[in-house]
């Protein structure tokens, strides 16, 4: 499996896929550096450095720029060989075409994962900085990262989605229209700050982001649709995996020929 891995890997090497993940990641630190900017409170004094707030508008971020960047990076994995016509090669190596599929998944997280280590970079320095001086509570520092982890898991769950969109169309524009229309619900979600925004697959990754902001997304407690969330989402993730796994091992060798 690492072998497939690793081999999967070394087709990124001079791709543009890396121009993904930096833009993936450049919004969320751009957006970070708005919190070292002046600010005056209602009763004129200066406003500190709330890294609560910094961490939240990182994670917001995050999650809606997340869509039709982790789409166009799973659409660029999966459709590359049918685009390139170098499907058949693929196919004939004295691999599992199961193998394949999993390895390419893989290269995905490891890609979602990365992106979202780089987003929080500016944010998690500061706090970092701040804990030493002994200006910040450390604990701050674990509930973003915490909230980092479960966005970039959440965010997975709808990459079987796109990978079922590109095998099947064997091309990257269906992933990249159905990831532009997840991005522009996703922002109008977040916008909204709904709690029963969590519904839609790609704003599921929303939830913890909420819930670290508490006060500052309106938010108070569990939000009650978590449950169905996940349900949705997890139900989403297990039929597209499914359909793609089905659909990538037992497709003709000749296919994207």
């Amino acid at each position: 499996m690492f072998n497939v891995f690793s081999a999967e890997w070394l087709k990124l090497k001079n791709t543009k896929i890396w121009w993904m993940v930096i833009i993936g990641a450049l919004p969320s630190n751009l957006i970070s550096f708005f919190a070292f900017l002046p600010r005056v409170m209602l009763n004129g004094e200066q406003a500190g450095l709330d890294i609560q707030d910094m961490f939240y508008r990182q994670g917001m971020m995050l999650v809606m720029m997340g869509p039709s960047i982790f789409a166009l990076m799973t659409g660029s994995i999966f459709a590359r060989e049918y685009q390139e016509r170098t499907i058949n090669q693929l196919f004939i190596y004295p691999v599992s075409r199961a193998w394949i599929f999993a390895a390419k998944l893989a290269v995905v997280f490891t890609l979602i994962a990365i992106s979202s280590i780089l987003s929080c970079a500016t944010v998690t320095v500061t706090t970092i900085l701040h804990a030493i001086s002994g200006s910040v509570d450390l604990d701050l520092l674990w509930s973003g990262v915490r909230m980092n982890v479960f966005v970039c898991l959440l965010s997975f769950g709808t990459v079987p989605v796109a990978a079922a969109l590109s095998i099947a169309g064997k091309s990257i524009v269906p992933v990249t229209v159905v990831g532009i229309f997840a991005t522009i619900v996703t922002v109008i979600g977040v916008i909204g700050h709904s709690r029963g925004a969590i519904l839609f697959p790609w704003l599921a990754p929303y939830w913890p982001v909420r819930q670290l902001a508490q006060n500052i997304a309106y938010a108070g407690g569990t939000n009650p649709y978590a449950g169905a969330a996940m349900i949705t989402l997890i139900s989403l993730f297990l039929i597209s995996l499914a359909f793609s796994l089905v659909y990538y091992t037992r497709a003709d060798v000749h296919s994207g020929s």
